[in-house]
């Protein structure tokens, strides 16, 4: 998921990955859920969530002006209902820079949540199932993975 930079004075192009449905695992911290996911060995964190979380609303579009441009992706996760929505993530790197650009004493916990529980469960959970099919678009290219394969629709290419 490269990130392409137009000139040094432009705006970053965020990566996207909305050609695939991704499904987050979802923690509860004070009854307010932050859905979460393992990307390429990478936690990536649902904006929306986590601005929810640490009491800033409008963190999703803000995210794009304070964090650099690899430490967000968008993509389409599956919601709460497990409904497809499409939804900006942020890096674990993110993550920690946010708490410290909206710094409130509450934050603190949240971070000692993340590195403590939500981090290691991430990276602890089994690798994807790959009996089931899963999808993938690459640069415009359909894929689908099953069985072990990679496969590619057929029609003139």
């Amino acid at each position: 998921m490269p990130i392409h930079h137009d000139h040094p004075s432009s705006s970053p192009v965020i990566a996207d990955l909305s050609g695939e449905i991704l499904i987050p695992q979802t923690f509860t911290r004070h009854k307010r859920q932050l859905r979460a996911l393992l990307i390429e060995q990478q936690c990536w964190f649902c904006a929306r969530d986590f601005g929810r979380m640490i009491a800033q609303p409008h963190l999703e579009e803000r995210a794009a002006r304070t964090l650099d441009a690899d430490q967000l992706l968008d993509a389409v996760v599956l919601s709460g209902h497990g409904h497809p929505e499409r939804a900006r993530l942020i890096s674990e790197s993110g993550i920690y820079a946010l708490l410290i650009h909206y710094y409130h004493p509450e934050n603190r916990c949240i971070r000692r949540w993340i590195t403590g529980d939500l981090v290691p469960t991430l990276r602890s959970a089994p690798p994807d199932d790959h009996r089931r099919p899963r999808r993938e678009n690459r640069q415009g290219l359909s894929l689908l993975h099953w069985q072990g394969d990679t496969w590619i629709p057929y029609r003139p290419m």
